[in-house]
């Protein structure tokens, strides 16, 4: 967890509210089984929530700068990235993978910078096509590309609970800004089984 988000986070609070709704509910809190439930579910969503008051571009850090000989190709892209969020609507996980193209300029990112992009931006309750944006808009800010497409695949615990038939689900959303080259992004998204 960040300085920042550690200084806004209140924890006796985050306790104090689980164990009220697992009361609110009919629960005995004081029962051997529940007697630490509340601290580990407080830990659980402040961690989750780490990246809440981030901004997901500062992960990408300082972009690497290049010479006037170096051409990068016409698309570079990272898939296959793994997240966890939370939906926003019913506070239940979704995860999946997040597969990340840019079309460069002058500048590119490290790809571990990619991967750690996705990471901070997925730590706060949202919704998968907001997360999506956040990253296309942190890797445009910072490295300034002809364009950027972020594909985000995931599951959502919200569908597989209040729709059990379609548990196996997978709901993708695609985000993008600037000018990706058309037929390089078709060959380079992932092909559907």
């Amino acid at each position: 967890m960040s300085i920042d988000t550690a200084a806004r986070t209140d924890r006796a609070r985050a306790v104090a509210a689980v164990r009220e709704l697992l009361e609110a509910v009919g629960e005995d809190t004081d029962r051997l089984g529940l007697t630490r439930t509340p601290e580990r579910v407080a830990d659980l969503f402040l961690d989750l929530f780490s990246g809440l008051g981030v901004d997901p571009a500062s992960a990408l850090g300082a972009p690497v700068a290049l010479t006037d000989n170096e051409h990068p190709g016409e698309l570079v892209g990272m898939t296959a990235i793994p997240f966890r969020s939370v939906c926003e609507h019913h506070l239940l996980p979704f995860e999946g993978t997040v597969d990340v193209f840019y079309a460069p300029v002058r500048h590119i990112a490290g790809l571990s910078r990619i991967a750690t992009l996705v990471e901070l931006a997925s730590r706060r309750p949202q919704l998968q096509e907001r997360l999506g944006h956040q990253i296309a808009e942190a890797l445009m800010t910072v490295l300034r590309p002809h364009g950027v497409a972020v594909r985000v695949e995931a599951r959502h615990g919200c569908v597989a609970h209040l729709e059990p038939s379609a548990a196996s689900a997978r709901v993708v959303t695609v985000a993008t800004l600037g000018d990706i080259p058309d037929a390089t992004w078709r060959l380079a998204a992932p092909s559907t089984p």
